[in-house]
């Protein structure tokens, strides 16, 4: 399922991560499969109390699949 691809129009940028719905990738330092420029949404996946973190923000990535990296390999903007 491909989600229809949103303008930067729609959105407004916010320097608060935590209220942020999409992100837009800017650079990347790693072999991430996203697209310079483009926009994605973000997801959070939600783990049990036993786990070491309460949730994780990712996006799907280019190839379709649940990419965590991105937060730490991309340079972005955040938009709500």
């Amino acid at each position: 399922m491909y989600e229809q691809r949103m303008d930067v129009s729609d959105l407004t940028p916010t320097q608060n991560e935590e209220e942020a719905t999409h992100v837009k990738i800017l650079a990347c330092l790693r072999n991430v499969p996203v697209t310079i420029g483009g926009m994605y949404k973000l997801y959070i996946m939600k783990y049990d109390d036993c786990a070491a973190v309460e949730e994780e923000i990712y996006i799907l990535d280019d190839n379709g699949n649940e990419n965590f990296s991105f937060w730490l390999c991309c340079k972005k903007e955040f938009y709500k």
